[in-house]
Parts: structure tokens; sequence; C-alpha cells
């Protein structure tokens, strides 16, 4: 059967780090089995990573949940389900790196409705999430809902609870070094695959400096959930913190650095350590103009499968005010959003690993459409297109040391895609023109959610 956009649309049913990887993917590979239909699309351009370019193909054909041949006239493939794409475009499923499952929004929320939110990721083109910080209740019961249909959400990994000290940032509080290998443990017991760390005293925000761990207890956390074969990401904002925590043996910074300038010193410490940075542009830009950002989310939400309601509540005069009365300098972060672009640029420039996540889920940082807010973000800083695709695709996957399933169109790799009417290689607005999502081989149509 061919399908063509114009028709019905088909609703799809260090040492430490080989070991890590097994941990990681042995959930996806049990999860990429034959119950999605063969598949082949057709009249294409995909994104080929290595050139950064997008290259035509007649064909694709898609098994077990598996790409298995681009262009090659001997594989057929009787009986499959054919997508006629009539010179649309295709790149790998997106990859969120900084989660969380809440609309960004206030109001209460079930776990089913939580589950439904994690389900629209692929509204979005989202075929993966980290995420920074979850409750155990509703951890289990994504995890139980993703074993039962592993197609029908992107593929979950989790931090667990972000670890802090008592009366600071963090969800999972604790005072000792016992304290913190005891909360490690519990992150690990219940799934983690990274260990989230908060290191931030929120001074430059507050103007009332938060307890934060010492140095050396922080070092000794991360020794400790090193030997346990988890990396640590930590969350802060500040450079003289960053340059703390990665001295400490941080893996990666989990959120933008905002207050402070780069310099040679923490980019050294960080290429020479491999440590990874995680840019959040979208969640300071909520802060900085609830507005503006608001509408700009909402640009990439042409259905609303978040409701209008939400993006004006968020964008409203009240929002504005709730951010002045949350945080005493919050009326700062405008003036110091052009040192976070410059930041996270210069990272970038240096050669360090940075890669793309969202903070969905925060205040007015709105769930799905944040990450494509956060793709057009870092163009605005200077990238291409297609540079902050590769970011949000084949840097995040190996990140997350998925790089061996996704991240790239390849023969063998999983079929975690993205279908769309409009070249990305000329603007992240493509992205409001997704016509299917592909998770696993399984075929979503934009239309259907």
């Amino acid at each position: 059967m061919i399908l063509r956009r114009d028709e019905k649309g088909i609703r799809g049913n260090k040492p430490f780090i080989s070991l890590l990887f097994l941990v990681l993917t042995l959930p996806f590979t049990s999860a990429v089995h034959a119950q999605s239909e063969p598949l082949v699309i057709t009249n294409f351009r995909y994104l080929d990573v290595y050139s950064k370019t997008m290259v035509s193909a007649a064909s694709m054909v898609i098994e077990d949940g598996k790409i298995v041949a681009i262009d090659d006239l001997s594989y057929s493939c009787a009986g499959c389900q054919t997508i006629d794409l009539d010179g649309g475009y295709m790149v790998p499923g997106l990859i969120d790196l900084h989660q969380h499952l809440g609309n960004g929004g206030f109001a209460r929320q079930t776990t089913r409705e939580r589950l439904k939110l994690f389900h629209n990721n692929l509204y979005w083109g989202i075929t993966t999430a980290f995420n920074p910080s979850l409750p155990k209740d509703l951890l289990a019961a994504l995890r139980g809902a993703i074993s039962k249909n592993p197609e029908h959400y992107p593929r979950f990994l989790t931090a667990g609870q972000t670890i802090g000290p008592v009366d600071g940032w963090g969800d999972f509080k604790t005072a000792t070094v016992g304290g913190l290998k005891a909360a490690i443990n519990a992150q690990i017991n219940a799934g983690a695959a990274i260990i989230k760390i908060s290191y931030d005293d929120k001074a430059w925000l507050s103007g009332t400096p938060l307890p934060v761990f010492s140095e050396d207890a922080l070092a000794a956390a991360i020794d400790y959930a090193h030997k346990r074969e988890r990396r640590v990401f930590v969350h802060t904002t500040q450079i003289a913190s960053a340059k703390k925590a990665i001295r400490a043996g941080a893996d990666g910074i989990a959120t933008g650095l905002i207050s402070g300038k780069i310099d040679r010193e923490l980019i050294s410490m960080m290429k020479s350590r491999r440590s990874v940075y995680i840019a959040t542009l979208s969640a300071f830009a909520a802060i900085a103009d609830n507005s503006a950002s608001a509408n700009r989310q909402m640009a990439f939400d042409p259905k609303r499968v978040n409701k209008s309601s939400l993006y004006k509540s968020l964008g409203s005069p009240i929002m504005a005010q709730n951010w002045r009365d949350w945080w005493r300098y919050s009326n700062m972060v405008p003036g110091k959003l052009a040192t976070l672009a410059a930041n996270t640029k210069k990272l970038i420039d240096a050669g360090v690993t940075v890669g793309i996540g969202s903070d969905a889920g925060t205040p007015g940082v709105i769930f799905g459409a944040s990450l494509l807010d956060e793709l057009q973000r870092h163009v605005e800083i200077g990238l291409k297109p297609l540079d902050a695709v590769v970011m949000a695709t084949t840097t995040n996957a190996r990140i997350l040391y998925l790089n061996e399933i996704a991240g790239t169109i390849e023969v063998g790799k999983a079929a975690d895609l993205v279908l769309l009417s409009s070249d990305p290689s000329r603007s992240i607005n493509a992205f409001k023109n997704i016509t299917y999502t592909v998770r696993g081989g399984r075929l979503f149509d934009r239309r259907d959610f």
C-alpha cells in the first residue's frame, strides 16, 4: 500500500564505559522488536551527519524496527507499507537531554496525563528523552507503560532524583558523604543511567546563597558513582562552581552557564576530562521575557497539542510577576542572556562536546515545543540549522552512549526518524511541518495527535 501525505495517514500500532554502555542499551535493543510492520519510505532527502548535508534517496526499507536498506535495489520488501514523501525530508529522531515530565505550567497533572505527555514527544519528533529528576512513583508508572508498548513512547533514560544538600537545591536531600553514597545507590536501584547532583547556590539569582556540598564531598560522591559505573552530571549555572565540579571529576554540566564568563582554564579542564555541556537557553529566556518565550514555543505547536490556555497563562503579566516574586534578581536575567549565549558558543567553537536539552517541564519551558525553540536559539547564537540538528541527534546520542543504536540515519541503526515537508537545512522552522515521526519502525502521523 502506498500512502502520500495528502491521503489518510497510518496509525502505527573511562574503564566503566563499556559496561555502562550495556546497562544503557540492553533495554532499548530489546524494545526494538518485531511488532512494527515492515515499511518502505520513498522519494526523500535525508541528513547525512558526516557531511552535514541533505542527500537524495529513492528508498529506505525498515524491518524489525531498524533501517535495513537505503537505495539498495537488490533488497525487496514484498507486502511492505510504503510512504511516498514526494520530495520531502528526513532527519534522525530528536533527543532532549534535559526534559522533566511536566507541561511547563502549574496545574496538577495525573499520572495518566503525564504518560500521555511523554507519548506526545513524538508529535515534535522527539524519539529519546533524558529526564534528570523524576519521583519514584512516576518513574515506576512510566517504566511500566514503556515495557508494555515500547514504540508508543520515546526511548527513556533518567537520573532518578537530583541529589542536593539539606536546605539547598535538589530533590533528594542529604548532608553527609555517607548520605551522598546512599542517595547514589537509591537512584541506581531505581534505574538511573546517570547521576545528577546539584552544585548551585543560586546566589546570582536570589541574592541569598543556598547551601552546597563541599568540593571534597562532591569529589567523594563522584568517585563513588564512577565505582558504581555511573557518570555524574552536575547542575550549576556559575563558572566558579563549574570549575570546582569538573575538578571534582564531574562528567558534565547539565545546565547553561549564565553567571560568569567561560575562560581558557574551564575549556582546558573540560576538554582534558572529556566533560560534556548541556545548554538550556530556553529556560533562561522564559525568565527574561515570558511573553515572547511562550509565543516562540507556541509557534512550534501548530495543532496546539499543548492547550492554547497554557501558552497564554505562561506568557501573561502574572507569570512575569511570579518570576519577580520567586527570584529577587530575575530582572537581571535579560542582561545575562548574551553571556549565556557567548559561553555556549565558545565551548562549541573550542571543541567541547555540547549537547542540547530544553529543561522542559520547568515553569515557562513548555513540554516538547521547547526543544525546537532550543534548536532555534542555538541557530541564533551562530550555528547553522543542520549543526543544531546534528547536536540534537548525533551528539546527544553519543552523550547518552546510544550512538551505536540511534542518532544517525544508517543501515543497521534503529528507525527513529522525523519526516518533514520542509528543508531543515534552511531553517529550524521546518519542524513546524513535521509529517510523520517513526519510533523504532512504528509510524506516527502528526495529524493523529
